[in-house]
């Protein structure tokens, strides 16, 4: 809510609201603000007695552990996750209203969970990769958030499946051999995130996981496509960052920056800077026949979905940056070139990248200043800079060359701001 706190000035200024209107704006939702910012502390020191409690179930359970026989090792190894079933269960049954409990109790029952399959995995001696401990963990924790309403194992389980994508990415190996299980484990808790992103929309959750759903997806599929050599991650990237940016637009119109519409945004910048490089292009022909259907699927469906986003975000009217949503044509254009021409095309398909991410950059910068917005002006220039650098970096040119560019882009970034601060005090007088 501080967003609309911070607004109450500038809607007073182009006199959409009354001074008066604006004060009493201002005083009901700073008390309101005062009471979520209590409510979070309270919730995170609920979330951090569980974590505790735990930890200390945990030690108290290692002491003289090699002193005890196996029956006595199997008992203490499923302690943790009774006391958390026992918690979970009481809180339900008992404070099923209040967050505080539920959260702590999530917390509690997840470390549980952990702490007995570890337990008794080093019992009985049953090896296994990490990716094995986090895939039998994730498949365990899924009901909690579903059954307490409780977000921060939601959000430990958006992370764990990163995790458990990364480790059998890395290894390539184990009962489960690939990483493709992930975007199963993402669908699983997608219900869950929207009716929590819906229930309060403007509220922390909904930023929170957001976030953490637009980061892991972003880590899912680049750990989905690591053990190949196609390039159809092109496309597949530039489609879902073009998802999440219109997520962020579409669920939340009211705001201007949000954690979605921040990953999309900021991400289209760095994969254009990224293949503007020739090096990120692979030196050979792409073998079709080789390529998986996951992959087709990944690379179509999402700039498709992200197409469908944006003909809704038309109708509607909304406001986004019409540069960023052009990412997966770009990708798709330049992708095009390369598939057709092999390595031969390699310069050109960095060329595509290098005009976009200027104009991007460009753009960007114009609608910051058009709509006064620090951030956006900020956002727009680091590309820009980000997009100069790169090429100094992959071209020859003399230490006075880049030290005078570097002056100069560096002026421009303080002259840009100094006027839009000024413009905004002018405004408010």
């Amino acid at each position: 809510m501080r967003w609309i706190v911070d607004e109450v000035d500038d809607l007073i200024s182009v006199g959409v609201i009354s001074t008066e209107s604006g004060a009493a704006l201002r005083r009901h939702y700073e008390q309101k603000l005062a009471q979520e910012e209590s409510g979070s502390k309270t919730l995170l020191l609920s979330v951090l007695g569980a974590a505790l409690i735990g930890a200390g179930v945990i030690l108290i359970i290692a002491h003289n552990w090699d002193d005890l026989g196996r029956p006595a090792r199997t008992a203490l190894s499923l302690l943790p996750l009774l006391v958390g079933f026992i918690l979970s269960l009481w809180t339900l049954l008992k404070r099923a209203g209040s967050t505080a409990w539920r959260e702590g109790a999530g917390v509690a029952h997840c470390a549980g969970v952990a702490a007995s399959i570890a337990l008794v995995s080093q019992t009985y001696h049953i090896s296994g990769e990490l990716s094995d401990f986090l895939f039998t963990w994730l498949l365990l924790i899924l009901p909690l958030p579903y059954l307490l309403r409780t977000v921060v194992p939601a959000l430990a389980y958006l992370a764990g499946i990163a995790v458990w994508a990364m480790t059998v990415a890395v290894n390539f190996g184990g009962p489960h051999g690939s990483s493709d299980g992930y975007w199963l484990f993402l669908a699983a808790i997608l219900p869950f995130c929207w009716a929590a992103i819906k229930q309060d929309r403007l509220g922390k959750v909904a930023s929170w996981i957001s976030a953490f759903v637009g980061i892991s997806a972003l880590f899912g599929l680049g750990f989905t496509s690591s053990h190949t050599g196609h390039e159809l991650w092109i496309p597949a990237f530039a489609g879902l960052l073009g998802v999440e940016y219109f997520a962020g637009v579409l669920l939340f119109p009211e705001r201007r920056y949000t954690p979605l519409r921040v990953i999309g945004g900021f991400g289209a910048g760095f994969l254009g800077v990224l293949l503007a490089f020739k090096g990120i292009w692979p030196c050979h022909p792409i073998d079709w026949a080789k390529v998986r259907w996951l992959e087709y699927g990944l690379a179509i469906g999402f700039p498709l979905a992200s197409l469908a986003f944006l003909a809704r975000a038309v109708r509607e009217k909304a406001d986004f940056n019409g540069f960023a949503a052009a990412l997966p044509i770009v990708a798709w254009v330049a992708f095009g070139i390369f598939s057709m021409h092999g390595p031969n095309a390699l310069l050109a398909a960095a060329l595509v990248f290098t005009a976009y991410t200027f104009v991007l950059a460009l753009g960007t910068v114009f609608r910051g200043l058009k709509q006064r917005a620090i951030a956006t002006l900020n956002g727009g220039l680091l590309i820009l800079m980000a997009l100069i650098i790169s090429r100094f970096v992959d071209s020859e040119f003399s230490i006075l060359a880049r030290g005078l560019a570097f002056v100069i882009l560096g002026s421009l970034i303080l002259a840009a701001n100094l006027w839009l601060l000024k413009t905004k005090r002018e405004a408010k007088a």
